[in-house]
């Protein structure tokens, strides 16, 4: 798309390099034949101004376009915000289990505990596993806050790219419209300046060719 907007204003700006050295030649003519010089200065003069229009146009596409590339720019953003997710639960997993093999380890050994009087063992053994099922607990809840956070997130982005990217595109075509309305309004006005220096110059009409094929058909 950025690219789209760099060609469009190379265009103008080379369009409008042609036109200066057209307007060079035509003044270069113009002192030993100023007939000459004349069709010169027409296509110098419109070459100018429709460089110009195509330039202006490429500015107003770079503008138009700017929210395209910014969203572009925070994709990287949103890779970080979702493998952020993918850690959290990793991280709850990860915790979920080894509380669990604790809980399992207190529930295997605590008959037996009991009837040897390992009482200091088996509350470390309870103490331990209290812990690592309040960790895990903790992990849970930070994975669904992450969680939470993206999806209000994505659904955020997502909402202003609709109403942005729309807006942009109807700039984008309108102002594409308006341009190329414009410089057609331009080539159209050097067309008539043509006719009125040479009244007598037929100026060929654009036409669709018939051409019979192999097979006798007709093609346009």
């Amino acid at each position: 798309i950025e690219g789209t907007g760099g060609l469009v204003r190379e265009r103008g700006d080379r369009g409008g390099a042609t036109g200066l050295e057209m307007g060079k030649l035509a003044k270069d003519v113009a002192w030993c034949d100023k007939e000459l010089s004349r069709p010169m200065e027409v296509l110098s003069s419109a070459l100018l101004r429709c460089g110009r229009r195509t330039k202006r146009l490429g500015l107003e596409l770079g503008a138009a376009i700017a929210p395209f590339s910014s969203q572009y720019r925070l994709c990287r953003y949103e890779q970080m915000a979702f493998g952020d997710r993918r850690t959290a639960l990793k991280k709850k997993m990860e915790a979920r289990t080894k509380a669990d093999g604790r809980a399992a380890k207190l529930m295997i050994n605590q008959t037996s505990m009991k009837h040897m009087g390992r009482y200091g063992t088996l509350e470390r053994m309870e103490t331990e596993a209290a812990m690592m099922d309040e960790f895990a607990t903790e992990a849970a809840r930070e994975a669904e806050e992450v969680a939470m956070r993206l999806q209000n997130e994505v659904a955020r982005i997502g909402a202003l790219r609709v109403n942005e990217w729309d807006s942009s595109m109807k700039v984008i075509a309108s102002g594409m419209k308006e341009a190329c309305a414009e410089n057609a309004a331009i080539w159209e006005s050097a067309l008539e300046a043509f006719k009125r220096e040479f009244p007598d110059l037929t100026v060929p009409m654009a036409q669709h060719a018939t051409i019979v094929d192999g097979t006798n058909n007709i093609v346009s």
